[in-house]
């Protein structure tokens, strides 16, 4: 998801954790749609001194929805 948005090539990533059996979406890692859109909405607090593409303030529960389901890791 950070790698959408950094504009980076998302979908290659992607493609290579299918491809070796990695976990791609909320629902192989047995976690759900609202635990993802909470972990992106915090991320960036685990480690304040450092940058994130999440921002100082963190990204809206909106934000975080659409590019978890713009990725395809939530339905």
């Amino acid at each position: 998801m950070c790698a959408y948005l950094h504009g980076s090539n998302w979908e290659s990533i992607k493609e290579f954790l299918q491809e070796i059996g990695a976990p791609s979406t909320a629902k192989e890692l047995k976690v759900s749609p609202e635990q993802v859109v909470k972990a992106l909405t915090m991320a960036h607090s685990l480690r304040p001194e450092r940058y994130t593409i999440l921002g100082e303030t963190g990204v809206t529960e909106g934000a975080a929805e659409k590019v978890a389901r713009a990725t395809g890791v939530i339905g």
